[in-house]
């Protein structure tokens, strides 16, 4: 009977939630690990000998899968899969889905099993993500505007955006701000005193440089004369510049052009 299933694929939403989701409905469903592949996007060609299945994204199901991986599993696993899961990556549902699968039958010991694909891949998976997060702690630069918001513009090539909000409340609790992914239509919004919100799709039409403040104005020429100032010419090494500065950044980043955001 085994041997006439149809291999079933869970495409899920491109989303932490989406794929929590997925991995809920692939152990309830109990078809078997065997006949059931993850899949993040909103499109994943098939063939004839398998059947695509929509993943709705549902809060309270991704929280049961949250808290089980907690206490069945880890705090640190839980770090692992939620890094992993906003990786830019095709592969990372299926990745999180497998290395689940061992770790609650194994326990927490799995996460030490580097020699097992799921294990390994999962930890490349958030080490990337870590990665760019901790570059961008200090890469993403904020403009005072003429409403004294600061505002910073965003690109990253994974999804971020929670991950810097969250430092950036703790850095800068007292302060009004906007994280605003430019690529992604996504942005954070932090009020003095109170906890960030999310919003998607916002309405960011207009050129933000053309509402700071004169005092930004005035602060970022200051900052490009500085570090010109301090650049050493006969040690210019922009192949190293480069290593320790992605280019991907430069974009928002008012010391690397005359024209900032241009």
């Amino acid at each position: 009977m085994e041997q006439n299933k149809r291999m079933r694929i869970l495409m899920c939403q491109n989303s932490t939630e989406g794929i929590l989701c997925g991995v809920y409905e692939a152990f309830t469903s109990r078809y078997g690990h065997a006949w059931q592949k993850l899949a993040v996007g909103p499109y994943v060609n098939g063939d004839l000998f398998s059947d695509i299945y929509s993943v709705e994204v549902n809060t309270e199901k991704a929280g049961k899968v949250v808290k089980a991986i907690i206490s069945k599993i880890s705090e640190e696993a839980w770090y692992l899969v939620h890094m992993a899961s906003e990786a830019d990556s095709q592969e990372k549902g299926e990745i999180i889905y497998r290395f689940l699968i061992l770790a609650f039958a194994n326990g927490r010991k799995v996460l030490n099993a580097m020699s097992i694909p799921e294990v390994m891949g999962l930890h490349q998976l958030s080490r990337s993500v870590s990665r760019e997060t901790q570059h961008l702690y200090g890469f993403l630069r904020f403009q005072e505007l003429q409403n004294d918001i600061l505002y910073a513009r965003l690109v990253s090539k994974h999804h971020v955006g929670m991950f810097l909000a969250e430092h950036f409340q703790d850095r800068l609790p007292m302060e009004n701000w906007v994280i605003h992914d430019v690529e992604r239509d996504e942005v954070w919004i932090h009020r003095a005193g109170e906890d960030w919100l999310y919003i998607r799709h916002p309405d960011f039409r207009q050129d933000p440089q053309m509402m700071l403040s004169s005092s930004e104005h005035a602060f970022t020429e200051w900052w490009k004369t500085f570090t010109e100032s301090v650049a050493i010419l006969e040690r210019r090494n922009p192949k190293l510049q480069m290593q320790m500065l992605p280019k991907r950044y430069w974009k928002y980043m008012p010391e690397m052009f005359t024209n900032p955001g241009r």
